[in-house]
């Protein structure tokens, strides 16, 4: 069964997952069935094993915020529609003896058209797609379903062109589409030279307006690959959790605090960088917006890991530091200790930061600063006497 969650509302709305997960590619190299393939470059293609931790991690994502007293989908979680194709080199990702339905461009295409009925009905649902697998990119981005290849002459039949399904899903009640492609868009010469059709999943209408709010983030700009770590969530994927579940929460005044498609749009590159440091994630995780609206709202503040400096830095280990939560007034302390930097913990919010100084030739610095998960270093700038 591709349904894996599922929780009745009365009627209500609802957000509903459709989760899809390649790591084995039976027809491909290092596969049970492989075959040589007419174009080269597709014969190269090899098996994968962070794809199938990816769309788990996404899955146990989605159902932890659903658990959590202090954090909730916009619209509660109503299904999760799970395909799962387990690379050769890692045949059970998840929980030893757990069974996945095959991700087959069939398997894929029937869940697809149940998981569209359910967001189809009522237009304040939220439908979430997401796919991790082998991509290839023509004019339009075309996803791989685990048996692509089974027909080494015309494997594009068991692709699927996002960009025509992702038109096509617009003919969709909901207001709020938010679909996440975790796969390579790079083109090869034998793609240029030969015609590249696919199959869509969806039929698009130019008479359908597209929806009220939109976010479709990929995790490669045009040309290039998306990259994970062997046998472990690829790092797109551990960025998009790590969004979802308060990196780039803001504090939206009269409403709370909460994640929107707006905040997931602007700074999923920032949160690539905090997954991966040292990448390059400069035009990496385009985005196309409209009109942002909450995904996840939060019933406190997150928490922050904050990092309090002073500048110059020799006058960090010389400094009396403190830090006010203005909203608890809680204050926590730090002695000077020869630490370059005092890390701790705080709840999102406007924070008094202090340093003062005994025998040394520093000026005391006091300021407001607005603390949140994805600014959290902040540096007290010391004047000598």
């Amino acid at each position: 069964m591709a349904l894996i969650f599922s929780k009745n509302n009365d009627g209500a709305p609802q957000t509903h997952a459709f989760i899809i997960g390649v790591g084995g590619y039976p027809f491909l190299l290092g596969g049970i069935h492989e075959q040589q393939q007419v174009i080269e470059h597709i014969g190269l293609l090899k098996q994968l094993t962070s794809p199938p931790k990816s769309a788990l991690a996404f899955r146990d994502g989605l159902l932890a915020i659903e658990s959590d007293p202090n954090i909730h989908h916009n619209k509660p979680l109503g299904s999760i529609e799970l395909l799962l194709s387990p690379s050769p080199d890692d045949p059970e990702p998840g929980i030893p003896g757990e069974v996945f339905e095959a991700a087959t461009f069939n398997n894929i295409s029937a869940a697809y058209n149940d998981w569209k009925k359910r967001c189809d009905s009522h237009e304040d649902n939220v439908a979430i797609f997401f796919f991790c697998g082998h991509g290839v990119e023509k004019m339009d981005h075309f996803l791989l379903a685990e048996d692509f290849g089974d027909n080494p002459n015309n494997p594009w039949q068991k692709s699927i062109n996002f960009n025509m399904t992702r038109s096509g899903f617009h003919s969709c009640k909901a207001n709020t589409q938010c679909f996440f492609v975790d796969a390579c868009r790079q083109i090869t010469g034998e793609m240029l030279s030969s015609v590249v059709l696919g199959n869509a999943l969806d039929t698009p209408n130019l008479l359908t307006t597209p929806c009220l709010n939109d976010l479709t983030t990929e995790a490669a700009a045009k040309t290039k690959a998306a990259h994970g770590p062997k046998r472990k969530p690829s790092y797109f994927t551990q960025a998009l959790l790590k969004a979802l579940n308060g990196v780039v929460a803001d504090n939206k005044g009269r409403h709370g605090w909460s994640v929107t498609t707006g905040d997931l749009a602007v700074h999923i590159q920032t949160v690539m960088g905090i997954v991966k440091p040292g990448q390059d994630h400069v035009g990496r995780c385009p985005s196309f917006l409209k009109t942002p609206v909450d995904l996840i709202r939060f019933d406190n503040p997150p928490l922050v890991a904050l990092s309090i400096a002073c500048n110059p830095e020799n006058a960090t280990p010389l400094a009396n530091l403190s830090c006010k939560d203005l909203n608890t007034f809680n204050t926590q302390t730090r002695n000077p200790n020869g630490m370059a930097s005092w890390e701790i913990d705080v709840i999102s919010g406007i924070h008094e930061l202090t340093a003062e100084f005994q025998n040394s030739e520093f000026q005391p610095c006091r300021r407001h600063e607005n603390i949140t998960p994805l600014d959290n270093f902040k540096e007290l700038k010391c004047l000598p006497l």
